[in-house]
């Protein structure tokens, strides 16, 4: 079968031998291969706000050309208080969006798809069937607000979408940061399926809730819970990664942990179900006080995944993609690291597991990338001993902050870039 034959997972299934050593003549570095732009942003119809937030990056065939994303839950700034988080647009839509590369290197929107509540069902902030980003209380103690400062009210189907995950009959995974969750949606953006951690009390009406995370995933801290996430070839796998290291037992841990966790979800059968959790370390970020974040990861092979470690400044000081290799890591579902009474923690002493083995296959400030917060990869194999990657930035729709009673704008366009690696 001819690669540009290939279906998007089929695509991926070729990708399992990309960073296997071989013998073919390859680049001594990675090259930058091109920039795509969103040079004009479809207008949001508030404070001059354009669409942007784009999360994730998955291949909708294997051209390099066209990619399906997700926005996250909407233009935000943080607040005076800590718990607090500005709202810029209360009623804003996480989104679905197919894009293309144009030739004149520009970012194209194809098509775009909202999430919506379950067939049946009205979510109660916005009064129709599209969901907003407003946190569901039973997941996070953030609090919304809007820009005067006046609380807003919670949404039990609220999402601040940032994995994506397109399946085999075209339904979409998404993964929240809000108490790290998991949402499965239909081809046309109907909410279906949330799994939580055990123990939760969430609740989204018309929609299946599993509880089937392991409990400990609550320890997250807000607004940093589940990220990265990706599918097996085959399509019956998901792998979900943490954004940031768990609060446990307390947040000062999270400060100075390198242990980050990662989920495999059996998907194959009528209900998804746990089937393995392990543990990988990172670099060290001492400079930033534990403020690295992982927000996107692929999948290489069986356990094997390309896995991202990146800071937020523009343009990236630090932003390196790993291949982190779990098959002969500690499985540490169902065991005492599993148990928020463990002591020490796992993430305060990581000496009783084997984590995943790892290997640096991109380190994209080292290679001239001038972009920030890289929040998604995508990767399809190359010519002659390569494979490409795509990369996908979050420009956080335009905002850096607001102050007196304005938007600060950051300047940042949402923009792709491609790099060829070498294997091995």
């Amino acid at each position: 079968m001819r690669l540009s034959r290939l279906t998007p997972l089929a695509a991926a299934a070729a990708s399992v031998a990309l960073f296997a050593p071989t013998a073919s003549a390859a680049p001594a570095a990675p090259s930058h291969e091109g920039t795509w732009t969103y040079l004009n942003p479809a207008d949001l119809g508030s404070r001059g706000l354009k669409l942007g937030g784009f999360s994730d990056l998955v291949p909708a065939d294997s051209s390099g050309r066209e990619f399906w994303t997700v926005t996250d839950r909407g233009p935000n700034a943080d607040a005076p208080a800590d718990t607090d988080k500005i709202f810029l647009k209360p009623d804003y839509t996480p989104q679905i969006l197919k894009v293309r590369l144009g030739r004149d290197h520009t970012i194209q929107v194809l098509k775009r798809i909202p999430l919506r509540t379950p067939e049946g069902r009205t979510d109660p902030v916005t009064g129709t069937r599209n969901i907003t980003g407003l946190p569901p209380a039973a997941l996070t103690a953030e609090r919304p607000v809007d820009a005067a400062g006046t609380v807003l009210p919670n949404d039990p189907y609220g999402v601040d979408s940032e994995g994506l995950v397109r399946a085999h009959d075209g339904s979409f995974w998404v993964s929240s940061e809000y108490g790290s969750s998991i949402l499965h949606f239909s081809a046309h953006g109907v909410l279906e399926t949330v799994l939580v951690p055990a123990g939760s009390t969430y609740s989204a009406p018309g929609a299946t809730v599993l509880p089937i995370l392991p409990a400990i995933e609550a320890k997250q801290k807000n607004n940093k819970g589940l990220e990265g996430l990706t599918v097996s070839a085959d399509g019956r796998t998901l792998y979900a990664a943490q954004q940031t290291q768990l609060s446990n037992p307390d947040s000062k841990a999270a400060k100075k942990s390198r242990v980050q966790r990662v989920f495999r979800i059996d998907i194959s059968g009528r209900t998804p179900r746990m089937s393995g959790e392990f543990a990988f370390l990172r670099e060290p970020d001492s400079a930033t006080d534990g403020g690295w974040s992982t927000s996107t990861i692929s999948w290489l092979g069986p356990d094997r995944l390309l896995v991202e470690e990146r800071d937020a400044a523009r343009p990236t000081a630090h932003t390196q993609f790993f291949e982190v290799d779990f098959r002969k890591a500690t499985d540490l579902l169902g065991t005492k690291w599993d148990d928020v009474a463990t002591t020490p923690a796992l993430e305060l002493d990581p000496s009783g597991v084997t984590p995943g083995a790892k290997r640096l296959v991109l380190d994209a400030a080292a290679a001239g990338l001038d972009n920030g917060k890289v929040e998604g990869v995508a990767v399809l194999p190359g010519k002659h001993g390569t494979a490409r990657l795509f990369l996908v930035n979050d420009n956080d729709f335009g905002v850096d902050g607001f102050k007196d009673g304005a938007i600060v704008p950051n300047n940042a366009p949402t923009r792709i870039d491609e790099y060829t690696v070498p294997l091995g």
